[in-house]
């Protein structure tokens, strides 16, 4: 049970403070993410990572989660454009899958080196909810295999909360980034909410966009000789109504 006692009090502003500089980990230099092969122009998706940071897991307010994936991601960029993120937790009251968007819709996830890890959104068969991923989502936001091997959620396997153990309560379920069964999302056990743990963070859903047409020399030296013909036709018209 977490302590109201001033030296209760104190225990929890220092653990607060030892987040707080272990989040200050995160990439120095903005990411630039890549579409995922096997995409194509105008097809949707969605990137997943594991935080290289640690964070408490006492506040209820789903929005604080938010905040810190997004200072994890270190402004990463996607096509030029700086990408949001959401936390992959479940308060009281919020589930993580309604909490991300987008449940129940045939969006792909991967992780930042272009990995698929799910097929969708859903509780299906390869689908981010069901249980079982296609791999394990122990990716920092760049690419690289995470040092940390624990992560906050509050989440039940499928998403929702869990009944009791969520964020914001003295203890919370968490997940096993290296693990690609339901113990990714929730492991056995729980953690206190007081000691640091990662946290995965879900990109919104990104576009790929459409191919830049290339310009066909051959067609441009046509085009360049008919606007010169043009122009010497002018040229000689005008001189010839020069009395």
């Amino acid at each position: 049970m977490r302590s109201n006692t001033p030296s209760g009090r104190i225990v929890l502003l220092l653990l607060s403070l030892v987040s707080c500089a272990v989040a200050g980990t995160a990439a120095a230099v903005p990411v630039d993410l890549s579409t995922p092969s096997g995409l194509n122009p105008g097809d949707t998706f969605r990137f997943l990572f594991v935080t290289q940071g640690k964070t408490i897991a006492t506040s209820s307010d789903i929005a604080d989660y938010d905040t810190f994936v997004n200072g994890q991601a270190g402004g990463a960029t996607y096509g030029g454009t700086t990408v949001t993120w959401k936390a992959i937790g479940s308060t009281g009251s919020v589930n993580a899958r309604d909490h991300v968007g987008g449940f129940g819709s045939s969006v792909p996830i991967y992780l930042p080196s272009g990995t698929k890890i799910a097929n969708d959104l859903t509780t299906g068969t390869g689908g981010m909810w069901s249980g079982s991923l296609l791999a394990a989502p122990n990716q920092n936001i760049d690419g690289n295999v995470s040092a940390l091997f624990l992560s906050y959620t509050g989440s039940e396997s499928d998403g929702t909360a869990a009944s009791l153990y969520h964020l914001g309560y003295n203890a919370a379920n968490y997940g096993a980034p290296f693990n690609s069964s339901s113990q990714w999302l929730s492991a056995p056990g729980t953690y206190g909410t007081t000691i640091p743990l990662a946290m995965y963070g879900i990109s919104a859903t990104l576009s790929v966009a459409p191919a830049v047409p290339e310009i066909d020399p051959s067609g441009t030296s046509s085009v360049l000789a008919l606007v010169g013909g043009v122009l010497a036709w002018a040229e000689s018209r005008r001189r010839r109504s020069i009395p």
